[in-house]
């Protein structure tokens, strides 16, 4: 813990704008642009939050359950379906199955079985959509917020990646560009040495 504060810190020191001499014009450049970084990650909040209150709602919505939206109907279950039947479409694991809608329409497909919920031999309950169709089971709310949070972390995650990598290329050339002026600077000083000593 004690070598990330004094990371921290002598972050701080290094960015922090003075008026000290020493301080090199590509030093206060690079101590903007660690600024400007820091703001990006920072103004990422806002589209995190916008990101997570998409999906969470977007699951708040798959969550409804009743009429006009997902129900759960009984199913009598009337053969397994072994691969490549159903119309060639080699679906394994699933059944042929009749369920009755709640305004009484009877409905009859193959099921796969991962939608049906068995309660015996021949029985099961089955999710059903506004149309009638066999849908997925509606999400659990701790899915939803796990969702929602997943969607702040990426957003956030991909700001500061973005941010970071930004920074480190400018940084890469202030480097670059101070390494050329230190070398002119020795250039100069060994000429101006070289003449004293003459």
């Amino acid at each position: 813990m004690k070598s990330i504060a004094r990371w921290v810190v002598s972050r701080l020191r290094r960015y922090r704008p003075d008026r000290n001499p020493l301080r090199r014009r590509t030093d206060r450049v690079e101590a903007a642009l660690a600024a400007a970084a820091v703001a990006a990650v920072l103004l990422a909040v806002w589209p995190a939050a916008l990101a997570a209150r998409t999906v969470y709602d977007g699951g708040l919505a798959a969550e409804r359950v009743g009429p006009g939206a997902r129900q759960l109907v009984e199913a009598t279950l009337i053969q397994e379906v072994s691969v490549g039947s159903a119309g060639g479409r080699g679906t394994l694991g699933a059944s042929l199955a009749r369920w009755t809608l709640p305004g009484g329409e009877v409905r009859e497909g193959v099921v796969p079985a991962a939608l049906l919920l068995r309660n015996g031999q021949a029985n099961a309950r089955l999710w059903v959509d506004a149309a009638g169709s066999p849908a997925a089971p509606p999400p659990r709310r701790a899915e939803t917020v796990t969702r929602a949070g997943l969607a702040a972390f990426g957003v956030m995650a991909a700001a500061a990646a973005l941010a970071g990598a930004c920074f480190a290329l400018a940084r890469h050339r202030l480097d670059r560009r101070r390494y050329r002026e230190w070398d002119a600077a020795w250039a100069a000083a060994d000429q101006r040495w070289r003449r004293h000593h003459i």
